[in-house]
């Protein structure tokens, strides 16, 4: 990946199976809620083996190329999860991008993936915690935080990171729980279930997410709502084959204004200028 794109600071970490380094055990223990989330997701990581774009990924890249933050880049994923797909279909673009995690495992993984899809000198992958991103400032055109502000202890300090290292008018998409109030009753003890299975710490309502980007220089220019109801259908849809699936995520996209039994709250931001 060319230096251009700020990942000159990462020179000083070290590297595994080519993925940088730069969070320790040390620090990793420091805080039980980084040490759980990493074997939590390490275990559900090692199920991954190949590369698969599955229905729903299809669908979020379609969502991300809409709102402008897949390219022409760089682009940073926090959180990027083994599948690394944000990252390797930007890349395909011509994009370079960068996917960072706590998980170790994923990455490697991930990394594994991008090579065998063509695009790994596009790409960087760094195992950090989303609070302490070790890029220069004003690196990149756009990030991603694809339900990852609720796994993290300081929320404020993950978004502030993703607004630092955010060029001037850089997008950056947030997806995260919606607020349990929100949720269709009948919903919220799977959702509750959910949360602790995950670890997650917290749920938002649209006017706090919206509020805490715009504390760290971050504005708003589009609330999207999903996961509604039809969401239920489509799970139990899945082995009736792809047409059902599709119907299921039009009408929940088509609805993607409606706040009441969303469970899922997504915002556009735009770095200012």
């Amino acid at each position: 990946m060319q230096e251009r794109t700020g990942t000159t600071c990462l020179e000083s970490f070290p590297r595994v199976e080519g993925v940088v380094v730069a969070v320790g055990d040390d620090e990793l223990a420091a805080d039980p809620q980084y040490l759980d989330q990493r074997d939590y997701f390490d275990a559900e990581f090692a199920r991954y083996q190949r590369y698969e774009l599955e229905s729903w990924r299809r669908s979020y890249l379609t969502r991300l190329v809409a709102a402008g933050v897949l390219s022409p880049g760089p682009v940073i994923d926090v959180g990027v999860g083994a599948s690394g797909y944000t990252v390797i279909e930007a890349a395909r673009t011509g994009a370079e991008a960068v996917g960072c995690d706590l998980s170790l495992a994923g990455l490697v993984k991930a990394r594994r993936f991008a090579a065998a899809e063509g695009v790994l000198e596009r790409t960087a992958w760094v195992c950090c915690s989303a609070e302490k991103l070790p890029f220069e400032s004003s690196a990149f055109a756009s990030a991603l935080a694809i339900a990852v502000l609720e796994h993290v202890p300081d929320d404020h300090a993950a978004i502030a990171e993703m607004a630092r290292v955010l060029r001037p008018e850089g997008r950056a998409w947030v997806t995260v729980p919606h607020a349990l109030r929100r949720i269709t009753p009948l919903f919220r003890p799977a959702n509750r279930r959910h949360d602790r299975r995950l670890g997650h710490l917290r749920r938002y309502e649209a006017g706090e997410l919206v509020a805490l980007g715009r504390s760290v220089g971050l504005n708003a220019l589009d609330v999207q709502f999903t996961g509604h109801g039809v969401k239920v259908l489509q799970l139990a849809a899945r082995p009736l084959g792809e047409r059902l699936w599709w119907w299921c995520e039009r009408r929940d996209l088509r609805r993607s204004h409606v706040r009441r039994g969303s469970m899922q709250l997504s915002v556009l931001f735009e770095r200012a200028g």
